[in-house]
C-alpha cells in the first residue's frame, strides 16, 4: 500500500454562475436547496461551517441559475441531531419531510454515514439529488449493501469526499512513517463511520508493518473509558487511534487517556473530531483542552487549494469567523448542484417535478467534469468523488486550531 504527497492542486477558482436575465414571477419560480445535518451538541461544532460554506455559495451564484431563483429557508433545514448527537431515525424523518416538498429539488447532506445509511431508500426513491459533503463509509456506495439502499432505483447521491478506505490507509501511514509510531492502540465507537474507518486503518497500519497492541469498541453511551484507558496503558503503545465523532466520545477518549499516562503519545482521530477550533463551544479542542496537545485528524478532502486564501478571506467576511472543517465541502456540493441546476433547466421542464427529474440526472451525470473550490471533480457510477485526497492536521496550541500539515493522494493498494 502506498500514499504519495501531492504538491499544489491545478489553479481552481471559486465557480460563480451569472444570472440569465430572466424574469422571476414569484414562487413559481423559486426553488430549494435544502440541507440535512446535526446541529446540536458537539454536532453543530462540524455542521456550521457547512451551512455557512452551501449559503456563501448560492450567494456567490448571485441566488439564481438558468432563470430559476434559489432559496434555502429554515424550513428547509432539518436537524438530525436527538439529544445532542446524530440520529438515524430522526435523519430518515427529516427526509421524508424533505422530499415532501415540491420545492425542494436537492438535498445537501447528511454529515453522518449511519444517518445516510437511513436516508438514502427514501431519497432515491422519490428521484430527489443528494449530495454529502462529509459522508465516508464505503458501504453507501459500493457492494451488495449500497444497492440493496437504493431497490433498484437510479443512483441520486454524490459526495465530495473520498471514502474511509482511502482516509483510514492516510492516517496509518502517516503515524507509521512521519510520526513514527510503531505500535498503536485503536478504540472506535461501535457506529457505521467510527467501526469502519478504524477497520481500514488498522489492516493499513498493520500493512505497513505496525502492531496493534489491542482494540476495543465503545459505543457513545459510555459513560466512563478510565478503566480501557488503563488496560490501554498498560501495554505501552506509541499512539492511540480513535474511530468515531467528537460526540460520540473523541475528546472524553482523549481526556482519559491522558489521566492514564498517555498524554505523551499521538492521538489520531478521523474527519469526525476535526469540526473547529479551541473557542468554537463543543467542538473536540474545546472539549479537550489542553489534553490535545499531541493529536492529530484527518480530513476526507482537500486541505488547501489555490483558491482558498480568497475562500477563507470571503467566509470570514461574511460571517466573521474563520472557516474550518467542511467548509469548503459545503460549498463544493452547492456548486454541483448550482452546476447541475443549470444543466437541468435547459431541458426546460415543465414543472416543478420535472425540473427535480432533469436534477438528479444532471447530478450524477458522469460524463460531467464539475469546476469546484476544490478543483475538478468527477462522480463515478456509484457517486464517488475522483477526488482520492485525505489531509492531514496537528493541533496548534498556540492557535488553538488544526493547523494544515500535508495532504496525500491515494496511489494504489498493490505497491
Amino acid at each position: 500500500m502506498k500514499l504519495r504527497n501531492i504538491g499544489a492542486l491545478a489553479t481552481v477558482a471559486v465557480v460563480a454562475f451569472a444570472a440569465t436575465g430572466c424574469n422571476l414571477v414569484g414562487g413559481g419560480k423559486t426553488i430549494n436547496f435544502a440541507i440535512e445535518l446535526p446541529q446540536q451538541g458537539s454536532e453543530k461544532a462540524a455542521s456550521d461551517p457547512i451551512i455557512n460554506g452551501i449559503k456563501l455559495a448560492v450567494k456567490d451564484a448571485g441566488g439564481e441559475v438558468g432563470g430559476w431563483k434559489i432559496e434555502i429557508p429554515n424550513s428547509v433545514i432539518k436537524d438530525d441531531a436527538l439529544n445532542g448527537a446524530h440520529d438515524p431515525q430522526t435523519g430518515a424523518a427529516n427526509m421524508t419531510q424533505i422530499v415532501a416538498i415540491p420545492e425542494v429539488i436537492g438535498v445537501i447532506g447528511p454529515l453522518n454515514s449511519n444517518v445516510a445509511d437511513a436516508q438514502i431508500p427514501i431519497s432515491s426513491a422519490a428521484g430527489l439529488a443528494q449530495c454529502s459533503p462529509a459522508n465516508t463509509n464505503p458501504d453507501l456506495t459500493k457492494g451488495d449493501h449500497a444497492a440493496q439502499l437504493r431497490a433498484g432505483k437510479p443512483n441520486n447521491y454524490v459526495r465530495v469526499v473520498t471514502t474511509d478506505d482511502v482516509q483510514g490507509p492516510a492516517a496509518a501511514q502517516y503515524l507509521y512513517n512521519v510520526l513514527g509510531a510503531k505500535s498503536v492502540y485503536i478504540i472506535d465507537d461501535t457506529e457505521i463511520f467510527g467501526k469502519g474507518v478504524a477497520d481500514t486503518f488498522e489492516q493499513a497500519f498493520i500493512d505497513f508493518g505496525g502492531e496493534v497492541v489491542k482494540r476495543d469498541g465503545a459505543p457513545r453511551t459510555t459513560q466512563d473509558y478510565n478503566s480501557l484507558m488503563t488496560t490501554a496503558a498498560s501495554l505501552e503503545p506509541e499512539a492511540i487511534y480513535f474511530g468515531g465523532v467528537t460526540a460520540s466520545g473523541g475528546a472524553r477518549i482523549l481526556k482519559a487517556a491522558v489521566q492514564a499516562g498517555l498524554g505523551d503519545i499521538p492521538y489520531v482521530g478521523p474527519d469526525g473530531i476535526n469540526d473547529g477550533d479551541a473557542i468554537t463551544p463543543d467542538s473536540f479542542l474545546n472539549l479537550a483542552g489542553a489534553d490535545a496537545a499531541n493529536s492529530y485528524s484527518t480530513l476526507a478532502g482537500i486541505g488547501t487549494f489555490d483558491g482558498k486564501e480568497a475562500f477563507d478571506a470571503a467566509y470570514q467576511a461574511e460571517y466573521n469567523i474563520a472557516a474550518t472543517g467542511y467548509a469548503a465541502q459545503g460549498y463544493a456540493c452547492a456548486q454541483v448542484f448550482l452546476d447541475a441546476l443549470k444543466r437541468a433547466a435547459a431541458t426546460n421542464p415543465a414543472d416543478k417535478v420535472a425540473l427535480r427529474a432533469a436534477m438528479r440526472a444532471a447530478v450524477v451525470d458522469t460524463s460531467i467534469t464539475y469546476k469546484t473550490i476544490q478543483g475538478d471533480i468527477k462522480f463515478d457510477a456509484n457517486g464517488d468523488t475522483s477526488q482520492l485526497i485525505v489531509s492531514i492536521y496537528s493541533f496548534d496550541a498556540a492557535g488553538g486550531t488544526w493547523k494544515f500539515e500535508e495532504q496525500v493522494d491515494y496511489a494504489t493498494a498493490a505497491e
